[in-house]
């Protein structure tokens, strides 16, 4: 048996469940050893690609603290997808195997922020692919980062040794925004989320209640490099300390809007300017301003990244060794966060064409205030709002998302959710017979992922528990998402009862 015929037979023994791989708490424990198996038979001509993708998810795997900083570079790099698309090639001609689109890309990100105090812009058209996982149903995300002291890398606004930042803007039109700061070691500190932030003298939070005509919606949010007092100020996050203990050298910050009244699409702040920053020293004296701008002004292209990778044959462990199970990890299970929200409750589960080509999903709808029509001060809702979107992690490029408002629901109160590829979608799986079709997308497996805000909400600390504990008492156990595998002949036969006859 030559070379090839031994990566066939491994790669394929793979694809049908057949060799044991280890996993644990961690997810990259599982990515590593999926890419370790293959890279003991790898020929000559895919083994430097291998070896790049295996250090990868190994260095992912065992980074710790400051290490997380040379690690976040690497896994956003655009050469990823030469060595997935190099991978994919060789693995179309040599065992038969191509899924969709053969075409990669080691791209680049073509138009730069207008916003020199945001000098990251992200949308549904940036940087959707590994590692971020973006939302694109609904978010748009800004982002800057802070020095704390003297010496400041390029691209971080330079802060005092204990110093502070001070935002000063309008209160956004959407469903939910905040401040999501991060430390060295991209662990997130103190959010300040929109409801919690008191409004300027003369203005109202939209958040909390209706604001009168006549009156304004301003807000003024603080950033202070030292430690949290006892008895710590209103609007103000302290990030002088990183999470784990230590002085905190770097903040990076993400000012993320989720439900723009103006939609998803085309890009946009949800109709406001991104909010003026004023950096001070220790002292109060000011020493460095950026104003109010708007971030994707008339006529303007969105910054887009270019980055396209081809569909990698090769198995997410997660199929392998947990199917139909939920996670509720936000960063792979890692011991650092990778700006992760910490607003959000996460809920991911896999699917995999090894059990079945049609991927089910059944839960009670939670009620969510439908912006701008509703308010999300009301309290008649049950939580704030939530999204699904499908995945694939070796591309990480988001094939499908839907917003709570947009998925069918039944008369007992009921959804279903179906993830399939086009070909394999089943002919009742429409808006018209109640359930909401997502794309699988041309891989083997995926990811089904929840976001769910705000996660501090009581019923979704119960839901969080329900998915951990593996139980549920009788009041949340309806909104436990439920997710099994079935053919389409018998989705078209019986209908999401098909998964779940069991």
């Amino acid at each position: 048996m030559d070379q090839h015929q031994r990566f066939r037979e491994k790669l394929n023994q793979m694809i049908a469940g057949d060799l044991e791989i280890e996993w644990g708490h961690n997810e990259f424990i599982g990515h590593t050893d999926v890419v370790r198996q293959l890279l003991e038979v790898a020929p000559d001509v895919i083994r430097e690609d291998l070896q790049f993708l295996h250090d990868l998810m190994a260095e992912g795997r065992d980074a710790q603290g400051a290490q997380v900083l040379g690690v976040f570079p690497r896994l956003t790099d655009p050469e990823l997808a030469g060595v997935e698309g190099r991978i994919s090639d060789y693995i179309a001609e040599h065992c038969g195997i191509r899924m969709g689109d053969p075409h990669w890309e080691v791209g680049h990100l073509v138009g730069e922020s207008r916003c020199p105090g945001w000098p990251g812009v992200g949308s549904p058209l940036t940087n959707n692919r590994f590692p971020y996982l973006l939302d694109t149903s609904a978010s748009n995300y800004f982002s800057n980062r802070f020095w704390h002291g003297e010496g400041a890398p390029p691209g971080f606004i330079t802060v005092p040794e204990g110093g502070s930042v001070e935002f000063n803007g309008e209160f956004p039109y959407s469903r939910y925004f905040a401040f999501h700061p991060s430390d060295f070691d991209t662990n997130t500190l103190s959010t300040l989320v929109d409801m919690d932030l008191d409004p300027d003298e003369g203005s109202v939070n939209p958040f909390r209640e209706r604001v009168p005509e006549g009156k304004g919606r301003r807000f003024t949010a603080r950033f202070v490099f030292k430690k949290a007092p006892v008895d710590p100020a209103p609007n103000t996050s302290y990030v002088g300390e990183r999470r784990n203990g230590g002085r905190n050298q770097a903040v990076f910050n993400i000012y993320r809007t989720t439900g723009s009244e103006l939609g998803a699409l085309p890009p946009n702040n949800t109709g406001v300017l991104l909010p003026a920053i004023s950096v001070y020293d220790v002292k109060g004296q000011l020493v460095s301003h950026f104003d109010e701008v708007d971030p994707h002004p008339p006529g303007a292209e969105p910054p887009v990244e270019t980055t396209r990778f081809a569909p990698l044959p090769i198995p997410d462990h997660r199929g392998l060794c947990w199917p139909e199970k939920y996670s509720t990890k936000s960063n792979w299970g890692l011991p650092y966060d990778i700006l992760a929200s910490a607003d959000i409750l996460y809920l991911v589960t896999p699917y995999t064409r090894r059990l079945g080509r049609v991927h089910v999903t059944r839960a009670r709808m939670l009620t969510c205030p439908h912006t701008p029509s509703e308010p999300v001060w009301g309290g008649d809702k049950q939580i704030r709002g939530f999204t699904v979107t499908t995945y694939n992690f070796w591309a990480g490029v988001c094939e499908s998302a839907v917003v709570d408002h947009e998925i069918c629901v039944d008369e007992d109160g009921y959804y279903t959710l179906v993830v399939s590829t086009e070909a394999d979608r089943p002919s009742n799986a429409t808006a018209e017979q109640g359930v909401t079709w997502l794309n699988w997308g041309d891989y083997l497996d995926g990811q089904l992922t929840y976001r769910m805000l705000l996660r501090r909400n009581p019923l979704l600390v119960q839901l969080k528990e329900a998915v951990e504990g593996g139980r549920s008492d009788p009041e949340i156990a309806p909104y436990v998402p439920q997710s099994r595998h079935c053919s389409r002949k018998e989705f078209e036969e019986k209908g999401w009862r098909a998964a779940f006859d069991d």
